[in-house]
């Protein structure tokens, strides 16, 4: 009799970190269309609670099963009352979206949230509730080895890593989504808690309506497009930008947390469709009624243009994103394998990118805090 993986379907009461992010939001819709319970963690609940409110009735989510918690994962016991935490003590599922993207941060900036902030998440909640499972979102960057180790990342004792020259030569953003990787395991064992690592592509806009914030890479492309600043295509004709939809993560997420086969285990989502990132501007340019870039920069070139502050201000990039775009093939056999188990169609990407080159046509540089 073979051994397959079981797929569970318990209700979850879940607490997720990050609840106001990007990624944060569409799983807490998830979870709920699904019919889980969900408290939300936020850091200025005053304010943030309003504004998810408003927009979980936009989408005509109902939020009976929806609590929202003061929290804060940098701060001793995540900044959690008494109260609160007998509230959470029924928590069974702990999903970590919750991290500080910029570029050009500082070791220390990127580190207290997305490390350390991540290791005071998953050892309170693990003390103060019954955890079954812990997951954490990474990045597909992790899934290329070749890339960690010319990083210097020691794959086989992570802990030997030195890890400030990973910071330098990467990026503080990216080295510590690296390092949070390897700690959050680590951690997990210690604790004797279940958890489970999702390394998403870059995340486009939802597939229905294309929502996104304008401090994603992928809008950040879209807006230097719409204002006509890219002049040329950051890399050859071979490379592209893995992708996937925000409502097609958030959709593996909440069906890997109670999956037997990813106990332990990591799961890189990413579509199928790979497309070159000339064809990615085409598309966009399209959409935008404007010029596409024609000529190619390479990337070492590009890198020492960067190096220089006022131009990389002038050009409005970070050599930091560089890497993100790549030329192999991803791995996404357990990914086929996962969707199969669980019935999850994928999206049509094209149609998904064209939803996001709208949003971003006719929202403003607002920001989704």
């Amino acid at each position: 009799m073979e051994n397959n993986p079981i797929k569970f379907q318990q209700k979850q009461i879940a607490l997720v970190a990050g609840a106001t992010g990007f990624v944060g939001r569409f799983l807490i819709a998830e979870l709920l269309k699904n019919g889980h319970q969900v408290f939300a963690l936020l850091r200025h609940q005053s304010v943030q609670q309003a504004s998810l409110e408003q927009w979980f009735s936009a989408q005509h989510i109902p939020t009976h099963r929806l609590t929202f918690i003061q929290g804060d994962v940098t701060k001793p016991k995540l900044g959690i009352s008494e109260q609160d935490w007998k509230k959470l003590s029924s928590v069974n599922t702990l999903y970590n979206s919750s991290a500080l993207f910029a570029w050009n941060l500082s070791m220390q900036q990127a580190r207290v949230v997305n490390v350390d902030g991540a290791l005071n998440l998953l050892t309170c909640v693990t003390q103060h509730c019954h955890l079954q499972r812990a997951l954490h979102v990474s990045g597909y960057m992790l899934t290329l080895q070749s890339h960690l180790q010319q990083a210097g990342v020691c794959l086989e004792q992570p802990n030997r890593t030195d890890w400030q020259a990973v910071y330098q030569q990467l990026g503080a953003y990216e080295a510590s989504k690296i390092e949070a990787h390897y700690a959050w395991i680590e951690c997990a064992e210690k604790l004797s808690i279940d958890w489970t690592i999702i390394h998403p592509a870059t995340v486009c806009g939802d597939a229905l309506s294309g929502e996104i914030p304008h401090n994603q890479p992928i809008a950040q492309m879209i807006d230097l497009l719409k204002r006509r600043k890219m002049s040329a295509i950051p890399a050859t004709p071979k490379h592209y930008l893995p992708l996937v939809s925000v409502d097609d993560l958030c959709r593996v997420m909440v069906r890997a947390a109670t999956d037997s086969g990813l106990v332990n285990q990591s799961l890189l989502v990413a579509s199928e469709q790979n497309i070159p990132l000339s064809e990615l501007t085409q598309m966009i340019a399209q959409q935008l009624n404007v010029s596409a870039p024609q000529q190619h920069v390479p990337l070492a070139i590009l890198r020492l243009i960067l190096k220089w502050t006022w131009l990389a201000n002038q050009l409005e990039m970070s050599a930091e994103m560089l890497s993100f775009l790549r030329t192999e093939q991803l791995d996404l056999e357990p990914l086929k394998q996962f969707r199969q188990r669980w019935d999850i169609q994928t999206g049509d990407l094209a149609d998904a990118i064209t939803k996001t080159t709208d949003w971003m046509k006719q929202t403003t540089s607002t920001q989704i805090v």
